[in-house]
């Protein structure tokens, strides 16, 4: 589902920038080739977007060596991304980046695109290891894991991502809104 919102977001409110992103997903546990559930498809279907296509992969270190970021859904699965290899690189657990996005945008409110997506995105991961670091989160540690909706309704699947949407919303915005990189 992160990978179908994250490819709607682009593509209806940064269509200058599909060049610039490559959205793919694989999974901790996912079985290779494996359809969506069916009411996976039917919440995001919900929001206009058809996943019904996609087929799961396990993550292998070589996806995650060619990532610019790796978007972790739960911290544990942080943790072990990057016990694959990725050491302190390219892996954020979702709903911190959000966060960390949201403050990085009230930081940059007025100053105009003098960053680059790369930049901004090492901006950012600056910003959460810092606020680990400093203990600066505004929620208790579990409130930062999306739950698998695995077993759940298709109500379930809606809630889990319109959390994921807002956060994947606010990653991109921060990444891709008045960016100093030629588009085009």
């Amino acid at each position: 589902m992160a990978e179908g919102i994250a490819r709607d977001i682009v593509a209806r409110r940064y269509p200058g920038a599909q060049s610039l992103v490559r959205v793919s997903s694989a999974g901790v546990g996912a079985q290779d080739g494996n359809p969506p559930t069916p009411e996976a498809v039917e919440a995001m279907a919900e929001r206009g977007i058809d996943i019904s296509s996609h087929r799961a992969r396990k993550v292998t270190a070589e996806i995650l060596a060619a990532a610019d970021l790796v978007l972790a859904m739960e911290q544990r699965q942080g943790v072990r991304l990057r016990d694959m290899g990725t050491a302190g690189g390219p892996v954020q657990v979702l709903m911190k980046l959000g966060e960390a996005a949201r403050g990085v945008e009230s930081l940059q409110a007025g100053r105009g695109a003098e960053k680059s997506v790369r930049e901004r995105l090492e901006r950012l991961r600056l910003l959460t290891e810092e606020m680990d670091l400093e203990g600066l989160w505004q929620e208790p540690e579990y409130a930062y894991d999306v739950p698998d909706p695995i077993g759940l309704t298709v109500d379930g699947y809606v809630t889990v991502a319109a959390r994921m949407e807002a956060a994947i919303g606010d990653t991109l915005r921060t990444l891709l809104e008045g960016r100093a990189d030629p588009v085009g």
